[in-house]
């Protein structure tokens, strides 16, 4: 039987010094469909202007082809900016600040992070300069988020797409040839750990994660009672360790519940979540897979 689904459209925006994070953030939306897509009916379909534009000669520039074939019909634009802002085009100050405004003005769920990281030595300067001024100027609309790691930009990006996909999934269900909107709790589980420099004994400054702890948020429109959260490896190792127990009465519709969970060693990089719930006094479970990393 064939399954029908609401596919939203995730434009990947970036200059070329970030591939590893275009790579990174492709990775979290085919994660996103292996644990969502059968039982949620939403597809979330990546695009990528050096895999999906196909070559054309006319009057218009390349960035211009770039919109009009698939940039402009993103339902989602994931935008990542690492020490480059990109080069100019006649509309914007790059070809993927005009994707950002764009899609900002069309009313796409628009998510634009800045890294963090120390900026590579042989970097651009200007470049670098002109990448400050544009992110000074998209703070000002509040559109801004930052990740200072691979491990950090997967979390941040899995939060948004969880939360787009189905406030964009229950829109679409206006239209009378979408699948049915699937109402009710949703429970999803995100790993959260803060960053923050330690030194060594022998004067090395290294990044340690702290704060650890594993997000429980209701996204459906009903409240779930009775909630508890099961931690599970998928492998030979261990899952985390929950510092007391994963319990709470009553999960409200859009609120989420902190819970203190310890990294140690042989834990698997991914397990499973199992949330168990009572919704209208049914019993209810289901089971999702996460990342540690």
């Amino acid at each position: 039987m064939a399954l029908q689904t609401i596919t939203l459209s995730v434009l990947i925006a970036s200059p070329s010094d970030t591939a590893s994070e275009r790579n990174t953030v492709e990775d979290v939306i085919r994660s996103w469909n292996s644990d969502h897509t059968l039982r949620r009916k939403i597809h979330l379909l990546p695009l990528r202007w050096e895999l999906g534009a196909v070559p054309m000669v006319g009057s218009k520039d390349a960035q211009q082809e770039i919109n009009e074939q698939f940039a402009d019909a993103a339902d989602i634009v994931i935008a990542l900016f690492n020490s480059r802002l990109g080069k100019a085009t006649k509309r914007a100050a790059s070809g993927t600040a005009e994707e950002i405004l764009r899609a900002r003005d069309r009313g796409a769920a628009v998510h634009v992070f800045f890294s963090e990281a120390p900026v590579p030595r042989d970097h651009d300067q200007e470049q670098l300069a002109a990448l400050k001024e544009f992110r000074s100027e998209m703070q000002e609309n509040g559109l801004t988020g930052s990740y200072v790691s691979h491990d950090d930009l997967v979390s941040k990006v899995r939060r948004c797409l969880e939360r787009d996909a189905y406030e964009l999934g229950d829109v679409s269900n206006g239209n009378a040839d979408a699948p049915t909107s699937v109402s009710g709790v949703i429970l999803r589980s995100t790993y959260i750990h803060d960053r923050e420099p330690q030194t060594d004994n022998k004067g090395r400054v290294k990044m340690k994660s702290v704060n650890q702890r594993l997000r429980v948020e209701n996204l459906g429109d009903v409240a779930a009672d009775n909630v508890e959260v099961e931690l599970r490896s998928n492998g030979e190792g261990k899952a985390p360790l929950a510092f007391g127990e994963m319990t709470v009465a009553r999960l409200l519709p859009r609120a989420h519940v902190d819970f203190p969970v310890g990294m140690h060693m042989g834990v698997d990089l991914q397990g499973t979540v199992i949330h168990r719930w009572t919704e209208a006094g049914e019993p209810r479970s289901e089971e999702q897979t996460i990342s540690w990393t």
